[in-house]
């Protein structure tokens, strides 16, 4: 025998006290469409909704506790009753809230360097001549120069694992290389978390310069702080100087979507290398050029959708730090960089595309 109780509608109140949710709630989920009672009352507008709502109702207070915007949490309800589709987009919030948390502990610690009397927590990396001299080309290249942003004009010096990760970025193009290095601290084995340096170009290419004098196979120690830096080879300081005690964009925000969002096709990068040098034997001085999935063209053919207008210095020289990589070209109407990949896959550099010339 059915239980009559099983189809009993509930209450707004019991629906809240059953899920966690307050009335208001209830009624603002009603108002957006996520949650709409199953029945409401023609004459006084009370709701009343079905056993089966409780679920419901549970799932929507669980998205809503981790802060889950309302496009996805009604994205969620939408999907199911496919589970799959709806663990996806669960996952993809978590991911997100993942990454949020380590931004935030990012700039707490930055924040922390700021404090009076704050130790700048001295780092060292021991690394191969040739390794270093290598990653400082990798990146030389995208080092900006516009006075009204001063943190740009160096390169980002930080412990990543094994290796010492050099970034650098001029708002249009953001380069990254990394070399293999024993990392260490004053204060414990490895370097704290959050450790970084900012050398500026001046600094830069003094370093490259004396690099240029040792042998590749060579060890030098890279003694770094948030404010000095001191280069040490064959046992003695070779060079030293101030970092910039500015603060450098939070550059792995780019790096999160540099790939997602939409198709997109790969290209090996020795194909660029030379379809730009065939149009430079072919007498084409043009500034920009369209890179589209079949190869490089003039910026007069690009048609909606149908490439990135890039600037062709700057494509040139991106191509030329990561020649033995890939590019992932996104297709379609995406508004999205050009992201050179290294052989193992990693993100090299980010290159944007410009806008087109408005039409007379």
């Amino acid at each position: 025998m059915t239980d009559p109780t099983t189809h009993r509608l509930l209450p707004i109140g019991e629906l809240s006290r059953a899920s966690g949710l307050t009335v208001s709630a209830l009624r603002f989920y009603d108002r957006e469409g996520l949650l709409v009672p199953a029945d409401v009352d023609s004459h006084t507008g009370y709701r009343r909704y079905s056993p089966g709502q409780v679920r419901l109702a549970r799932l929507l207070a669980g998205m809503r506790r981790v802060g889950m915007p309302l496009a996805e949490m009604a994205a969620v309800l939408a999907a199911l009753p496919d589970s799959e589709v709806a663990e996806d987009l669960l996952t993809a919030h978590l991911r997100r809230l993942e990454e949020g948390l380590v931004d935030a502990r990012r700039e707490v610690e930055r924040l922390q360097a700021l404090l009076p009397g704050a130790h700048t927590h001295p780092w060292t990396a021991a690394v191969e001549v040739g390794e270093l001299a290598q990653a400082l080309d990798g990146v030389r290249f995208a080092v900006g120069t516009d006075p009204d942003f001063p943190m740009l004009g160096g390169v980002l010096c930080e412990p990543v694992g094994e290796a010492l990760q050099l970034v650098a970025t001029d708002r249009f193009r953001l380069a990254m290389a990394q070399a293999p290095a024993t990392i260490g601290s004053a204060s414990s084995s490895d370097a704290q978390t959050g450790s970084a340096a900012l050398l500026p170009t001046t600094v830069i290419d003094q370093l490259r310069r004396a690099l240029s004098d040792l042998e590749d196979q060579e060890l030098v120690r890279l003694h770094l702080s948030r404010t000095r830096f001191v280069l040490e080879a064959r046992d003695k300081a070779v060079l030293n100087g101030d970092c910039l005690d500015l603060d450098f964009p939070d550059y792995r925000r780019l790096l999160h979507g540099a790939d997602e969002g939409g198709q997109s096709v790969r290209l090996p990068v020795a194909d660029i290398l030379a379809a730009l040098s065939d149009r430079t034997s072919m007498g084409d001085a043009s500034d920009r050029v369209v890179l589209h999935a079949h190869g490089i063209g003039d910026e007069a053919g690009l048609d909606e959708g149908a490439g990135l207008l890039l600037d062709r210095t700057f494509l040139w020289e991106a191509a030329s730090a990561a020649s033995d990589g890939h590019v992932v070209l996104p297709l379609g109407e995406q508004i999205a960089p050009l992201a050179f990949h290294g052989a193992d896959d990693t993100v090299l550099s980010l290159l944007m595309p410009v806008r087109p010339e408005p039409s007379p």
